[in-house]
């Protein structure tokens, strides 16, 4: 087996508890077999310094697992943070547009009724001018008949009185 001085250290100095193990099987096959049993001979200095080792490497290994662990923790809690603010901000922005959304439809609403009682306000009004041009157009009407009538009346009268005095004039006058 290879010396122990060959132990690849990992990145903070310990030995990586992977390659002692791989170490310790191939001990276990080189090893001497003792004759008519599954048993293995090793050498036991050996041996023990790579289970010494490995009781180093455990807790290093532990330690690594922690840092990865919380690494990962961190990273989890910084992704959950970024995404809660990016909700968050659609929450925002869906609340903006939903609002705009809201005041378009309250002022098409209001510009709507508007235009409404704008055409009802000029339907009433032309109605009422309509009313009041026929009306006017009828006073007129009566005005123009009764001046009609007191033309007519005028031209009876007139042509009445000449009819008298036509009479008048060619009656003998008699000298009295």
């Amino acid at each position: 087996m290879d010396d122990n001085s060959s132990l690849p250290p990992n990145q903070d100095g310990a030995v990586d508890m992977l390659w002692l193990v791989d170490r310790l099987e191939e001990m276990v096959s080189l090893g001497k077999r003792v004759p008519f049993s599954t048993r293995v001979m090793v050498e036991e200095e050996e041996f023990l310094q790579l289970v010494d080792q490995l009781r180093v490497a455990v807790p290093n290994e532990i330690r690594q697992a922690q840092r990865v662990i919380k690494q990962r923790e961190r990273i989890i809690g910084e992704a959950q943070d970024e995404a809660a603010e990016i909700i968050d901000r659609a929450h925002a922005e869906a609340d903006r547009l939903v609002s705009q959304s809201a005041l378009l439809t309250e002022a098409r609403q209001r510009g709507e009724e508007i235009l409404r009682r704008a055409e009802e306000e000029q339907q009433r009004t032309k109605g009422e001018l309509d009313v009041y041009v026929l009306s006017q157009a009828q006073l007129l009407e009566d005005a123009i008949d009764r001046g009609l009538a007191v033309i007519r009346e005028a031209a009876e009268d007139t042509l009445d009185a000449l009819g008298d005095l036509k009479a008048e004039v060619t009656r003998p006058h008699g000298r009295d």
